[in-house]
């Protein structure tokens, strides 16, 4: 559990791709099949009654549903 008044890292869609090496098609694919990840992991930061997406990814909370950690993820590698 977070600690109080310690903030929760969010990463976009394009740092999820690439941070876990996955295509459009995955993330879609969670988004629309596996309500159980937009659950825990999905944080939508548009306003209330917005019919737009602010789509943000809860590291942590990423990290623990797939059971991986940001540290066992392969590192970038400089172009």
């Amino acid at each position: 559990m977070d600690q109080p008044g310690i903030p929760t890292p969010l990463m976009t869609k394009a740092d999820l791709k690439d941070w876990l090496q996955v295509s459009d098609f995955w993330v879609r694919d969670r988004l629309e099949n596996d309500p159980e990840f937009v659950r825990r992991c999905v944080i939508d930061l548009a306003p209330g009654g917005s019919s737009r997406r602010t789509i943000r990814f809860n590291v942590r909370a990423v990290e623990d549903y797939l059971g991986i950690s940001a540290a066992s993820t392969p590192a970038r590698i400089a172009a």
